[in-house]
């Protein structure tokens, strides 16, 4: 994506390169998911968990006074967060390996606990970001060829698995892994295909992009040689 002239926030998007209708469904659902697992959820379940964390750091014979008392600070600190988040932040907290600032004395205080969610949470909330700056994205069309779009439809089908991937609340299946890893091989083969096609028809070798074949138009685009004809290159030189 590309930074929209006069618009900092918002994206630009290729129209070759845009989610089709089935890849925007998918992602609406998707943010619509992200969105309510990011849901603050105050309430009993928090401050059970808030309990089992400063008890379990607590003295021998602590005051149960006192420790509700306690709960109750806390779950005004963590009144924004998940329950999910205060849940995965405590067991964390039980052994080394917590990321905030904490220096494994004592309890961790409410501030060292929203930190710790905000680990928590920060996958789910960059994976929301982009997906939304997807959807929102102003489209532009580039005059793109089959050719573009085929290669356009393999990255995308990767860039919806890494979207999966980086998700802490679900995880694909086998099916549909198999069905994403065939969709991207026929995309691949098609475009290798047409574009080795096109070599041989004019007796040149492809166009590449590393190890990726690529079409003449689209090397042209991002400032690579096209090869040319050997009888071509004899009359050159």
């Amino acid at each position: 994506m590309e930074d929209t002239p006069g618009s900092f926030r918002r994206k630009r998007l290729p129209v070759a390169s845009a989610p089709n209708r089935a890849q925007q469904d998918w992602l609406e659902q998707r943010r619509d998911e992200l969105r309510r697992a990011l849901v603050p959820t105050p309430g009993p379940e928090a401050n059970r968990e808030i309990m089992l964390l400063i008890a379990s750091k607590a003295n021998f014979g602590a005051d149960a006074q006192e420790l509700t008392t306690k709960v109750g600070f806390y779950a005004q600190a963590l009144a924004g967060e998940p329950t999910w988040a205060i849940e995965r932040a405590r067991l964390r907290f039980r052994q080394p390996g917590w990321r905030c600032l904490w220096d494994g004395k004592g309890c961790p205080s409410d501030t060292d606990v929203v930190a710790e969610c905000r680990y928590e949470t920060l996958p789910i909330e960059t994976e929301l970001a982009r997906i939304e700056a997807i959807l929102g994205a102003e489209l532009y069309d580039t005059g793109a060829t089959d050719d573009d779009r085929a290669n356009a439809v393999a990255h995308w089908e990767t860039v919806k698995a890494e979207m999966r991937g980086e998700s802490v609340i679900t995880e694909q299946t086998e099916d549909e892994i198999s069905a994403e890893r065939a969709s991207m091989a026929r995309a691949n083969d098609r475009f290798r295909e047409r574009a080795r096609a096109e070599a041989e028809a004019q007796c040149r070798g492809q166009a590449m992009w590393g190890r990726l074949p690529i079409s003449d138009e689209l090397a042209r685009q991002i400032g690579l040689r096209v090869p040319i004809p050997a009888d071509h290159e004899e009359e050159v030189h």
